[in-house]
């Protein structure tokens, strides 16, 4: 696990300046603090930060083939490393280390770019073949490590992080409109946009080709939802066993302290448990709690691990969560404001006390129709096969002339918006129900001379995965949605930025490439049925954890964010949005902002997502001009930013 940096110009531009790739990788010491290494040639620069996880003493990168002519930084885990190792010794390759990284070149040299169909891992690969003066950029298939790359004039230059890349004074800071609409729909900036007009995310499961000063990205995979009818649930269950208990064992490779976040579902339950069948030892299994009882489900997590014989840790999370804003908006370098960063960025803290790699649940939900969501698409598809009589009845007495679905409390308020959303497309629906800021909610809220620049596209990021994807029903369809933008970009980004902030290796079993392809050939009837999520992976894990956890409904992390800004937060909201610089008021109507706060206030609405979206994106303003007119990554506090 590291981060990773590299510069390429075209030929005839000069060389690579040295000075310029050591402050792109110094800005990564926090995802590897333990080693850093550089190779440059000419017109080509890597360098690399390591976290020492597999051969300390002989993993260091850059690394090259026998000859020299082949050299790669690899940000990652390859979990089959060891079974290419000796297939590779047996035609003829010599190895200097033990690790992972060594693989890749010498796979190279007999597979070329089908390297990576071979790679079973999580990785973000860059390799420079001399022979052939090209470079290759690698991406791992679901998308669990970043790699961003900034491309002008043949000059390519690519990093783990956006911080990296800003250390170049030829990078624009200039801010994309259209990923800023972007984040108003989604909470997060979908691939290839980042916050900044001129840097892009490489997608997942795709490979950027560099040569001649020219760049080509392509797909090197796909995922299918082709569901194996011919096959029992019995021996579903049995192939779904010995999938989860294979990826878990491979997932455990380590030659440094592992341990396991549990929050007591069943997604990170299920990997706990196949750890504790495979570790002769306890395994230590790491905890968050809060004080409010209904988002606490430290019991849940207790009694997982007494079932499992864990030796296990848990802490109440007693600091000021809007303290460590600051933190974590710059662990991002963009708006993110999925505010479950902030207990993934506790209990990365408070693993990384005791060891330095921990296994997650995370993916579960994609994988096996976990969300809520999933359950109510089934119930829509059957309220659409009402008369359409019945239904305009219906609609008639529930929905009045140009109903707009708002974020109303109470029951009818919950009918009226089922109402609305069988009334819409399959597509239409899920979109609404994914998005924070509706498109109408955008009109009223963004200067006009942003609508004019940003030519929201947004939903269409949305539409383009859904009609792409191989799938029979419209709920895989979904998923298959889900897996394309809002795991790798919101669940898979919030893991990998919190975690390395604390240079703690997070793994994910359940995104093996080889239990994704299996899942997605799971009927959707054996994922949900009747009010029971992952109904599949439920049946797989009886007898393997308690009945309880089995059974209990998915929680998921939420906190009261209607309520903080009604009460405790509501000064600080109006303090941050506006009053003081208001840096990111020129984008947003002062008029809209202040509905907002009041409307949520009063009770009449619940708008704490998009208050809270609101005041990260004015954190992260303030926050990167305070960086940038410093010139240092020193951090700064709440107090810092909003005097």
């Amino acid at each position: 696990m590291c981060g990773i940096v590299g510069i390429i110009h075209p030929e005839g531009k000069g060389p690579v300046d040295p000075e310029v790739l050591r402050l792109m990788n110094t800005s990564l010491t926090h995802r590897g603090p333990d080693d850093e290494g550089y190779w440059v040639s000419e017109n080509i620069g890597l360098g690399m930060r390591r976290l020492s996880i597999i051969d300390l003493e002989g993993g260091h990168q850059p690394i090259s083939n026998e000859t020299g002519d082949i050299w790669t930084v690899f940000n990652g885990e390859i979990y089959n490393f060891r079974e290419l190792r000796q297939e590779l010794i047996e035609k003829g390759h010599r190895f200097q280390t033990r690790s992972d990284t060594e693989v890749i070149v010498h796979l190279y040299e007999e597979e070329g770019e089908e390297l990576v169909q071979k790679l079973r891992g999580m990785f973000a690969i860059a390799l420079w073949d001399g022979q052939s003066r090209k470079l290759l950029l690698c991406r791992d298939r679901l998308g669990i490590k970043p790699l961003h790359y900034w491309f002008r004039n043949g000059t390519l230059l690519f990093a783990s992080e956006i911080k990296a890349l800003l250390e170049v004074p030829e990078v624009s800071r200039e801010i994309s409109l259209s990923a800023l609409s972007d984040y108003l729909s989604f909470l997060y900036i979908p691939t290839p946009k980042t916050i900044y007009q001129e840097i892009q995310k490489l997608p997942p499961g795709h490979l950027l080709r560099y040569e001649e000063g020219r760049i080509e990205i392509e797909p090197y995979w796909d995922l299918s939802y082709q569901p194996n009818y011919s096959i029992s649930e019995g021996e579903w269950i049995e192939r779904l066993r010995a999938a989860l208990a294979e990826a878990v064992k491979s997932h455990m490779m380590s030659d440094v302290p592992l341990g396991a976040f549990l929050s007591g579902g069943v997604d990170s339950s299920t990997v706990v448990s196949w750890m504790s069948r495979e570790n002769h030892l306890p395994v230590k299994t790491y905890s968050i709690g809060f004080p409010d009882g209904r988002f606490n489900e430290l019991p849940f997590a207790r009694e997982v691990a007494r079932y499992c014989g864990a030796e296990h840790r848990e802490k109440m999370a007693e600091v000021d969560a809007f303290q460590l804003l600051p933190k974590i908006i710059s662990g991002f370098d963009e708006p993110f404001a999925d505010f479950s960063a902030i207990p993934t960025y506790l209990v990365s803290e408070f693993a990384k006390e005791e060891v330095k790699v921990a296994l997650s649940g995370d993916g579960g939900d994609e994988l096996f129709g976990g969300y809520l969501w999933t359950r109510k698409e089934v119930w829509l598809e059957k309220y659409r096969k009402l008369p359409a009589a019945a239904r305009k009845s219906i609609e008639s007495v529930l929905l009045k002339e140009n109903y707009r679905p708002l974020r109303e409390s109470g029951t009818l308020s919950a009918l009226q918006r089922f109402v609305y959303d069988a009334g819409l497309t399959p597509y239409e629906s899920f979109a609404r129900r994914a998005t924070c800021f509706q498109p109408w909610m955008k009109r009223e809220l963004l200067e006009p001379w942003v609508l004019e620049q940003a030519e929201d596209k947004s939903l269409e990021t949305l539409r383009s995965f859904y009609e792409r994807g191989a799938a029979e029903s419209v709920i895989d369809k979904f998923l298959y949605l889900d897996s394309k933008v809002y795991l790798p970009d919101d669940l898979l980004t919030k893991v990998d930025r919190m975690s390395m902030l604390h240079s703690l290796e997070v793994r994910v079993p359940l995104l093996d490439h080889k239990v994704v392809e299996l899942a997605s050939s799971i009927p959707f009837s054996l994922k949900v049925r009747g009010r029971t999520t992952k109904y599949i992976l439920k049946k797989a894990m009886q007898g393997l954890l308690p009945a309880n956890i089995l059974k209990q409904r998915k929680q998921g992390f939420a906190l009261p964010l209607e309520q903080w800004f009604r009460g405790e937060l509501y000064a600080f909201a109006k303090k941050v949005l506006l009053e003081g610089p208001g840096l990111s008021r020129r984008f947003f109507r002062r008029e809209y902002v202040t509905r907002l706060l009041e409307e949520n206030r009063a009770g009449r609405q619940r708008f704490g997502n998009q208050l809270y979206a609101l005041v990260v994106f004015e954190l992260w303003c303030r926050l990167t001009q305070e960086t940038k007119s410093s010139g240092s990554s020193r951090s700064f506090s709440l107090k810092d930013l909003i005097r």
